[in-house]
């Protein structure tokens, strides 16, 4: 034991330096090891956490930034769904706006790496929490594009026409429908089905008894009404021998029909007729005044639908000289 006292003399001898110089060298050995650290930043879904009573009422980041520390071969292992960032309002049971912090939970690979360093940012999120309101709303349909040209959407049904959407009580009061994703009209000319989702009003809104409904459409040719003018009334089926005294006057028709069909109709000298063929001498007859369209034109209404006609017998035509 004597001959250790020196030895532990010399080891006291000068001891604030020795210190310094250990403290200096672990702090380098720190500085070492920290400058081998590298960074990864990346982004992941915020998800929200609710006790189903009290829901948020304002909105609030959909995505948080997370910077993981760490050793390049680890931290760039870990895949991103292994890192879950929550909002937990589980706890809040009356309405207000409260400060939550955002916690970064580690699964699957990233659970045991070390050293590992996460940070989030933003690292709490104001938000404001009402009472959860379920209401059952209409389904509207939204539409994209056109009809083949010349044809309309005559009427549709959706199943379901009803859906329960559910969200806080101040914006639940002001939701009257779900609307749909647009349903394409392009291209069609006949009657089709789809099925399609629905999107609520507002990302705070939840939808609780579907998502998707069922879109039938009636798809018809275009009707469009037309009344023709100044239409002459062509005389119809008089007997030889006999003519009119003095010409019909001009008539109108009213008539409907397909958008196409109607531009590419002309009328003709027997659009509107006079029925004459019942007449066999001369005189003054109230006869039919009928109009004469395509298959397809539907006509409304026409003027005038009896007419009256004077009728002589027809000029002998003038013989000639040395003829029987």
């Amino acid at each position: 034991m004597p001959m250790n006292k020196p030895r532990f003399r010399g080891l006291l001898e000068d001891w604030p330096a020795k210190v310094l110089s250990l403290l200096g060298a672990a702090g380098l050995f720190f500085f070492y090891q920290l400058n081998r650290l590298e960074e990864r930043p990346f982004s992941v879904p915020l998800t929200v956490r609710t006790n189903g009573r009290y829901v948020p009422a304002s909105q609030y980041p959909r995505t948080v930034r997370l910077v993981l520390r760490g050793e390049s071969d680890a931290i760039f292992a870990i895949p991103e769904n292994d890192l879950v960032a929550t909002l937990d309002l589980a706890g809040f049971t009356s309405p207000g706006v409260w400060r939550v912090p955002v916690r970064v939970e580690r699964r699957g690979s990233a659970v045991g790496i070390d050293p590992l360093e996460v940070s989030v940012e933003p690292s709490e999120v104001a938000i404001s929490i009402e009472e959860r309101v379920t209401r059952e709303v209409a389904v509207t349909p939204s539409f994209r594009g056109y009809l083949e040209p010349g044809y309309e959407l005559a009427g549709f049904t959706l199943v379901p026409d009803r859906v329960q959407v559910a969200g806080p009580s101040g914006l639940m009061a002001g939701v009257t429908d779900a609307v749909t994703d647009p349903v394409e009209l392009s291209g069609k000319s006949g009657d089709f089905t789809v099925r399609v989702r629905l999107q609520p009003r507002d990302s705070l809104l939840e939808l609780v008894s579907a998502d998707v409904v069922e879109f039938s459409a009636e798809v018809r040719k275009a009707i469009v009404f037309k009344t023709f003018q100044d239409l002459a009334i062509f005389p119809s089926g008089l007997a030889p021998g006999l003519s009119l005294r003095t010409p019909l006057p001009a008539g109108s028709v009213r008539v409907s029909a397909s958008r196409l069909e109607l531009e590419a109709f002309v009328p003709g000298q027997d659009t509107l007729v006079a029925d004459l063929s019942g007449i066999t001498g001369p005189g003054v007859y109230t006869v039919a005044i009928v109009p004469r369209f395509p298959e397809g034109f539907q006509v409304e209404s026409w003027l005038p639908m009896v007419g009256t006609v004077s009728i002589e017998r027809a000029p002998e035509a003038p013989r000639a000289e040395g003829v029987p």
